[in-house]
Formats: C-alpha cells, sequence, structure tokens
C-alpha cells in the first residue's frame, strides 16, 4: 500500500492511468427473470416473448417480466443470444422476433 502512495506522491498520473483506476468492470447484465439456460435447449433470449426493445438513442433489450426492476443503465439489460431461461415462452406472432 505505501508503494502505491508513493508512486502517486511522486508525479500526476496521465489521463490514460486515470481512466484505468476508474475502470469499472463490464460485468454481465444482470436483467434475467431466472437463471440463462434453464429454459428449451435450442431457444435464446432473443427469441422469447418476454424480450423488449427499448428504443431510445439506442435500443436496450430488457425483460419484460423484470419491468419492476429496470433501471436506467445496463444493469438491468438482457443479451438476445443468451440461452433461454425457465420462462421462455414463444412470441405471439412472427413481428414480435426481430434479430
Amino acid at each position: 500500500m505505501n508503494d502505491l502512495l508513493e508512486f502517486m506522491q511522486d508525479r500526476a498520473l496521465t489521463p490514460a492511468e486515470r481512466r484505468r483506476m476508474n475502470a469499472k468492470p463490464a460485468g454481465k447484465p444482470k436483467g434475467y427473470a431466472a437463471m440463462p439456460g434453464t429454459g428449451p435447449a435450442d431457444q435464446t433470449c432473443g427469441s422469447c416473448g418476454h424480450l423488449y426493445r427499448n428504443r431510445l438513442a439506442k435500443t436496450y433489450l430488457k425483460c419484460s417480466l423484470m419491468k419492476a426492476h429496470w433501471t436506467g443503465g445496463a444493469g438491468s439489460d438482457v443479451r438476445a443470444r443468451s440461452p433461454a431461461c425457465r420462462n421462455w415462452v414463444a412470441p405471439q406472432n412472427a413481428d414480435e422476433v426481430q434479430s
């Protein structure tokens, strides 16, 4: 710990070093209604009827079963390529499946 403090006191940090120190790990999205992979083996979140595409400046994929827990950030997103969870349902019509 003393080595880091001494290093930081000797000189100012470069912008790249500052970004590295403040970087947060990417992590996986946590907006799934159940554990991915617990549903049908040949299906994904992208083929589920619960997938909601929140279209703003970008399109954010959300699980409509988790609407009460949606945040304004990536923490409540899902990935279309994730294996389906046990709550997977077929879409009502073919227009709902968009890849």
